[in-house]
């Protein structure tokens, strides 16, 4: 938002310079990213009338003209192809020094004498470029001072407001907020409301009020299609980053600027017969003033006619029904519509406007009848015109929502750290809001009707902390008492979790919690819960997995040739439930690239591969003391290898805590990852459950140890073979391991060669070779009965 100091000054009265202006608006939250100063006082740039005008004899481009500055005539010769006889332009004598750098002298122009030089807007600095002379209105007097014609003498502040200051998106709301911050006087403008001489309506519907809880408009006919945008008005448009179209288009931005209040206008005889303000109906399309074609949804809030719609609501106008050269009767609107109806409607069609950046942030419901008032009385003042009864549809339930706030003294100077006077703070809240009940412990406070950020007591508390100045709160240092947490030996610290990864070569990421469907469903053919008021399109659910989080930071860092990638994240996760959602904290992982870094003596060709990812989560449940209890199970997931996957089970209580594999390869292509990516997630609350310590004594008989090779499928799934064989053994079993698998010469194709290994113990006495034999007995019947396994 471009402010110009002048423009601001007509509405607040302060003694304030325009660096002092934006140090406190930058101070209070309102950062302004700088200050651009017009030329101020130009010396011999003075207004002129062109009396004649002809042809340059040497040149078919150039004209003599005579002008006429009060004092004298001068002999000009000029370019511009808009000059013309009676023409007010700012003319610059010979010796003066313009903005941009030129300084003018009696020179010959093809062998004519020209004694100044007719000025363009981008000479005198107000524009970049300009396509002619600057035309000046009938009120400058000819032998005036351009600078103080124009009021040049000004600054331009850049203020970079938050979303939640949409009211301070004009000058009105501004010079509201400045007088806030640094007292003076406010003045607002003083528009009498039109009465209507003509008894023509136009028939209003809003099929929607939810969504446009005030829709006004307006007819005005027999407006001068000559007219011309007065150069006061230019100006203020152009130093507010505005271009002149017309003078319709050019009043509507205007009171946007001034008020704050985005409006339109429709040429009448293009209108059919009434506006209804509804949702777009399928298959619907409008093509709008920037000539584009958008094709409308369903949830898409439309202003329509009779047949078709005419506008997309508060976003743009559609270009059948806008006004044009020719145009003598119009419509102008002026209406409200909420945060939530505007709030992505421009990102879906990929527009972005001043009427959409106002609505989406808010803007004032009780404003739209002043807008009008001020447009038509523009309208009538420029262009002439006759004006009807403003035809109103209003919900008025939904648009008095002003909710009451109140502020206790004391939590507010707890909060602040500071002792405050009762009238001080009394004076604050005065300024912010109009409605100030004085109660017994604080004050009550009815919020503004444009200040959206205002609901509940902490708002209004931040608001005294502007205005009394932040730098101005006294800075403590908290007191905290010590107090000393009960460690628990029932679950893992999450540093001893990052501490166990970090000397494996990890490195920790943070990613968004909210993330893009369309990325969550490469992961998770879970439903995720919706975000309500979305950033953007691409943040408008919560995750159900770190997956996409940590598959963009893998991509980010291959990208910057990063080929080893260790990445780890600990954060929640949201899922559905009949309550809402729940939170989950969950620990993932992702791996790819070679195993180890480049080093004269490692390997470092060997890419990381399943069960490199596997010692690392094994290392990660060893810190639980039950590393092994858990049994890892053959797993179908969407965006995992169906070969190389896993769920891993824990075998004290059955639940699945957490899952490992290789992402598919179809959607390692479609990432564009050169080498195979390895994943896993844990739940934190039971995998990291730790195993309380206990006592076991001593051991006074030693194992037995025995090994078995049985031949089996190739599909057979190990953790099932080794279930198998703790039950058929019993209690003796200490523990079996698989300690060698073999395939080739000797096996038979689709067999593979397991080898395990029993520990046999007895508590009571020595097993003796026949009881240990007997065990193995035992485990290969079971296998064979099982698995039809052979003994190799």
């Amino acid at each position: 938002m471009i402010v110009s100091e002048q423009w601001l000054r007509d509405w607040v009265s302060t003694d304030l310079s325009a660096q002092q202006i934006a140090d406190r608006l930058t101070l209070a939250g309102l950062e302004v990213d700088g200050i651009q100063s017009l030329p101020g006082t130009v010396e011999h740039v003075v207004v002129g009338q062109v009396q004649s005008v002809t042809k340059h004899p040497d040149a078919d481009r150039l004209n003599l003209t005579t002008v006429n500055i009060g004092s004298e005539e001068l002999a000009i010769v000029c370019g511009a192809s808009n000059v013309r006889e009676g023409l007010l332009v700012p003319v610059a004598l010979v010796g003066a020094s313009l903005p941009n750098g030129l300084t003018i002298k009696k020179a010959k122009v093809r062998g004519v004498e020209s004694n100044g030089m007719l000025c363009s807007a981008a000479e005198l600095g107000l524009e970049a470029e300009s396509d002619g002379l600057l035309e000046l209105d009938e009120d400058a007097q000819i032998g005036q001072r351009v600078d103080e014609y124009l009021s040049l003498n000004d600054a331009l502040i850049d203020i970079d407001l938050t979303p939640n200051r949409g009211d301070c998106l004009s000058i009105k709301g501004v010079a509201r907020e400045l007088r806030v911050l640094a007292g003076g006087s406010y003045h607002p403008l003083d528009v009498e409301p039109k009465t209507a001489e003509l008894k023509e309506k136009v028939k209003v519907s809003v099929l929607e009020p939810e969504r446009c809880p005030s829709y006004l408009a307006r007819v005005i006919k027999n407006i001068d299609a000559s007219a011309s945008t007065p150069v006061w008005m230019q100006e203020r448009l152009r130093r507010s980053g505005l271009r002149c179209k017309s003078p319709i288009v050019d009043i509507t931005n205007y009171v946007m600027l001034e008020l704050g209040q985005p409006m339109h206008a429709f040429d009448l005889n293009k209108v059919k017969d009434e506006i209804i303000v509804r949702t777009a109906k399928s298959g619907e399309s409008i093509v709008l003033l920037d000539g584009s074609t958008a094709k409308l949804d369903e949830q898409t809030l439309v202003i329509a006619d009779k047949t078709n719609p005419i506008a997309i609501a508060g976003v743009m106008g559609g270009s059948e029904s806008a006004i044009d050269d020719a145009t003598s009767d119009i419509i102008l609107e002026a209406a409200h519509f909420t945060k939530s109806s505007a709030a992505g409607t421009a990102r879906r069609y990929g527009l972005h406007t001043d009427s959409s950046h106002r609505y989406e942030r808010g803007v004032d419901p009780l404003l739209p009848h002043e807008a009008m008032d001020r447009a038509t009385e523009l309208v009538l003042e420029i262009c002439g015109g006759e004006a009807a009864t403003v035809s109103a549809c209003e919900e008025p339930t939904l648009l008095a929502n002003r909710k009451q706030v109140a502020v206790r003294f004391e939590r507010l100077e707890k909060l602040l750290g500071m002792s405050l006077e009762r009238q001080e703070v009394a004076d604050i809240l005065g300024r912010v809001s109009e409605q100030v009940e004085a109660v017994k412990d604080g004050w009550l406070v009815t919020a503004p009707s444009y200040r959206f950020d205002i609901e509940y007591e902490a708002d209004l508390i931040e608001e005294i902390a502007r205005v009394k100045g932040y730098d101005n709160i006294p800075t403590t240092i908290p007191r905290i008492a010590p107090t000393s947490r009960v460690a628990s030996e029932q679950s893992v610290a999450i540093n001893r979790v990052r501490l166990s990864l970090v000397p494996r070569g990890y490195f920790q990421a943070i990613t968004y919690s909210f993330v893009d469907p369309r990325d969550l469903s490469l992961f998770s053919v879970e439903t995720p819960a919706k975000v309500s008021n979305p950033l953007a399109e691409n943040l408008s659910v919560m995750r159900t997995t770190l997956l996409p989080g940590l598959v963009k930071t893998a991509q980010f860092n291959l990208n910057r040739q990063k080929e080893r990638i260790r990445l780890f994240e600990v954060g929640a996760t949201y899922h559905l439930s009949d309550s809402g959602f729940t939170e989950k904290q969950t620990l993932g992982g992702l791996v790819t690239g070679p195993l180890n870094p480049i080093q004269w003596g490692l390997d470092h060709t060997r890419k990381v591969d399943f069960y490199d990812l596997k010692a690392d989560v094994e290392a990660l449940l060893q810190l639980t003391g039950s590393s092994n209890s858990v049994t890892y199970k053959v797993l179908e997931h969407l965006a995992l290898h169906p070969g190389q996957s896993a769920e891993i089970v824990s075998d004290n209580t059955g639940d699945t805590i957490g899952y490992i594999g290789r992402l598919h390869p179809q959607l390692q292509q479609k990432l564009d990852f050169p080498n195979p990516v390895y994943v896993f997630e844990l739940t934190l609350k039971t995998a990291m459950a730790a195993q309380v310590p206990a006592f076991s004594g001593i051991y006074k008989f030693p194992e037995s140890k025995r090994d078995l090779s049985v031949v089996v499928a190739d599909d057979v799934v190990v953790a099932d073979l080794l279930e198998v064989v703790r039950d058929a053994v019993g209690s003796q079993l200490v523990d079996v391991t698989l300690f060698d698998v073999y395939t080739g010469q000797g096996v038979e194709s689709k067999k593979q060669s397991l080898s395990l290994k029993l520990s046999l113990r007895d508590p009571a006495r020595t097993l003796t070779d026949e009881e240990s034999e007997q065990a193995v007995k035992l485990a290969l019947g079971a296998l064979e009965q099982k698995f039809d396994a052979k003994l190799r």
